[in-house]
C-alpha cells in the first residue's frame, strides 16, 4: 500500500518568509524564476505594522495571483512576547492570501533546506566552527552554525540561477517556492 502525496497543481508558486518587520517573496513557474524581493512592513509598533502588512501582502498577492503558497512555519522563539507579536502579523498576512483565494501550506525550515541539499551541521562542521573560533559562547556557536546555513542557501540560488542575492530572508522565500515548485506540485 502506498501513501504518496498527490501533487496540486500549480501554475505558479509562490515562497514567503514573513517577520515582524517584513515579507520575502519569490514567484516561481517551474523552474523559472518570475519575481523575488523582500518588503518592509512601516510602523513604530506591531499594531502599525499589523495594518501595512495587510495592505501590503494585499497588493502583492493581487499582483501575482498565484494559487499555491509556501510560508515558512514559525519555529521556536524564545519570548512568549515575540511569539504573540509574529502571531498577530502571521494571522494577518495568512488571512489576505487566503482571501485572495490561494492554497497556503506550512513548510518547516528543515524539510526545504534538505531538499535543496541544506541539512543540519554534521559533527565536523561544527567541529570545524570551533576551532576556527575558539573560546566562544554556547549562543555564538548556534548563531554562527545559523548563519553557515543561510549562507549556504543562498549560495545554491545564486549559482543555480546566476543571482547576486544578499538577502537571507529572500533566499529562504527562494527556498520554499523551489520546495513548492518541484516537489509539491506540477504544472
Amino acid at each position: 500500500m502506498s501513501f504518496a502525496r498527490r501533487k496540486t497543481h500549480a501554475s505558479s508558486v509562490m515562497g514567503i518568509d514573513a517577520s515582524t518587520r517584513s515579507i520575502a517573496f519569490c514567484v516561481m513557474s517551474g523552474d523559472s524564476v518570475i519575481k523575488y524581493g523582500e518588503i518592509d512592513f512601516d510602523g513604530a509598533s506591531v499594531s502599525e505594522r499589523i495594518l501595512d502588512a495587510k495592505r501590503k501582502v494585499h497588493a502583492l498577492a493581487d499582483q501575482f495571483n498565484v494559487s499555491y503558497i509556501a510560508i515558512e512555519s514559525a519555529v521556536m522563539v524564545r519570548s512568549p512576547g515575540v511569539a504573540i507579536k509574529m502571531a498577530y502579523v502571521f494571522g494577518a498576512i495568512m488571512g489576505e492570501l487566503l482571501e485572495a483565494g490561494s492554497e497556503v501550506v506550512e513548510v518547516a525550515p528543515v524539510t526545504w533546506q534538505s531538499y535543496i541539499g541544506n541539512k543540519v551541521l554534521t559533527k565536523e562542521e561544527k567541529a570545524l566552527i570551533r576551532k576556527d573560533n575558539p573560546g566562544k559562547s554556547k549562543s555564538w556557536y548556534t548563531s554562527k552554525s545559523r548563519e553557515f546555513r543561510k549562507q549556504r542557501t543562498m549560495n545554491f540560488f545564486n549559482s543555480r540561477y546566476g543571482l547576486s542575492i544578499e538577502s537571507d530572508n529572500v533566499s529562504d522565500a527562494f527556498g520554499l517556492a523551489y520546495y513548492a515548485s518541484n516537489h509539491l506540485t506540477e504544472l
